[in-house]
């Protein structure tokens, strides 16, 4: 699964325009192949930072995403909304599935435990 996490500065003036726009790309993407989650996120202490995380499920379907009419219609419209560039992280995981589980250590008593640090 692919995780992406989006980071967006809006203009003061300019934010409501930007948040019709989000949703409509919350719409459209949920509907695509692929997609497990897609929302936007208002900042709290920065009120017109909004973060974007998304799930796929696989880089594939994330690439057909950024290729989507929609996709294209939203860029066009949302940089003369934007403070500033948007900063984008991606990140892969397994899938809980295929994930191997280690076999768990015994837990020994608290009087055969030796410490792991030392103190200077």
């Amino acid at each position: 699964m692919i995780t992406v996490q989006s980071t967006f500065f809006l203009i003061h003036q300019t934010k409501s325009e930007a948040v019709d726009l989000m949703k409509e790309m919350v719409k459209h993407s949920r509907a695509e192949r692929g997609c497990r989650s897609y929302e936007y996120f208002e900042g709290l202490t920065e009120t017109n930072q909004i973060i974007l995380l998304q799930e796929w499920r696989d880089a594939e379907c994330l690439q057909d995403h950024y290729q989507s009419q929609h996709m294209e219609e939203f860029l066009s419209k949302l940089g003369s909304l934007l403070e500033r560039e948007v900063t984008t992280r991606s990140y892969v995981t397994q899938e809980e599935g295929n994930l191997r589980r280690a076999k768990a250590s015994p837990v020994k008593k608290d009087n055969d435990r030796k410490s792991s640090q030392t103190l200077h």
